[in-house]
């Protein structure tokens, strides 16, 4: 959710103290830590972001003060990710007594949905098309949009308007272009985009966090796919799980707050130190792919297997059609 953070250790930058609290291999967490500015955990080894992402001192709980820095990163994500006062579930925390129910029932209901897609139904072709080679950029973010939408609303139609409006919100995520967010907070332009999107998903904030998010993300995994799809000879010696696995793309980064004082894995850390798990690193290679869900996680993520089969689908009518094509152009020695 946030821009990668890297401070190398035993450095000084901007007159930041840095302060290596875990040192046990190059993956090791980086601790950023200056009373009052700054106390920031980096961590990027698969195992150690597991057992902080299950620590239940380490939460989504978020607490609006501390050092400067921690405050303004937090209210950044507080801000983008509600809307009128309400937050968009992966934000809230796990004592949060509606969130487990709500996770739970979205799983049950997608999981139905994953087992519709998982075989390549006719409703995939127009994302096929596009894996074959044809379209542009702005049509798969379009389908993949529709996609998603009708997960939540069966009618779901998406638009030029409502793609503008996940993507200015996705980049207000990510930029650090202070006075382009701040004349979009002042003109009201960011909460008129999430608020277009909810009145398409009949309110749903978890509906506008995937048409923003989500979206992305199997866009990226869509773009590989076409990838792997132009080469004839990696396309029939890779199996479609194989294949699904390479198009899985996991989330850059996700945080999480200390709620009191402890150590973990050799790390110290203070009531409102900040925790990025960098997933997007930590994910890759077979024996961590766990990490782009989450899915050892209290928070793993619902769409983990409607995400799978979508991908699956996909795949499964692309390389029956180019199989079949590339049958159909060898010459026939009947008649020679």
């Amino acid at each position: 959710m946030l821009k990668e953070i890297d401070h190398e250790n035993g450095t000084q930058q901007a007159g930041l103290e840095v302060i290596s609290a875990h040192k046990m291999s190059d993956h090791s967490m980086k601790r950023t830590y200056f009373p009052g500015i700054t106390d920031i955990v980096v961590v990027t080894d698969p195992a150690e972001i597991r057992t902080i992402s299950n620590d239940s001192r380490l939460d989504r709980d978020f607490i609006g003060r501390g050092p400067v820095r921690n405050v303004q990163l937090l209210r950044k994500i507080l801000r983008i990710f509600s809307l009128n006062g309400r937050l968009f579930a992966i934000i809230l925390p796990r004592t949060n007594p509606s969130r487990a129910a709500a996770q739970e029932e979205l799983w049950s209901r997608l999981n139905v949905k994953a087992d519709e897609v998982k075989h390549g139904p006719a409703e995939l072709e127009p994302l096929a098309e596009w894996v074959r080679g044809i379209g542009t950029e702005e049509k798969v973010d379009l389908l993949v949009q529709q996609s998603i939408g009708r997960l939540f609303v069966e009618t779901f139609t998406a638009t030029e308007e409502s793609l503008a409006a996940a993507r200015m919100v996705l980049e207000a995520v990510s930029s650090s272009n202070v006075l382009k967010m701040l004349g979009w907070r002042i003109s009201g332009r960011l909460e008129r985009a999430k608020t277009l999107l909810a009145s398409m998903v009949n309110g749903d904030l978890t509906g506008v966090n995937a048409m923003i998010t989500a979206r992305q993300l199997i866009v990226d995994g869509l773009h590989k796919m076409r990838q792997l799809a132009a080469d004839p000879a990696f396309r029939s010696s890779i199996t479609t799980d194989a294949a699904v696995d390479q198009c899985l793309i996991a989330p850059t980064n996700v945080v999480r707050q200390a709620k009191t004082s402890g150590e973990v894995s050799g790390c110290p850390f203070r009531k409102g130190s900040l925790f990025i798990l960098e997933l997007g690193s930590a994910s890759k290679g077979a024996a961590n792919r766990d990490l782009v869900f989450l899915s050892q996680s209290w928070s793993h993520c619902p769409a983990e297997k409607w995400v799978r089969a979508l991908l699956e689908g996909v795949w499964t009518r692309v390389s029956a059609t180019l199989h079949e094509s590339q049958e159909t152009s060898r010459p026939s020695l009947i008649n020679s």
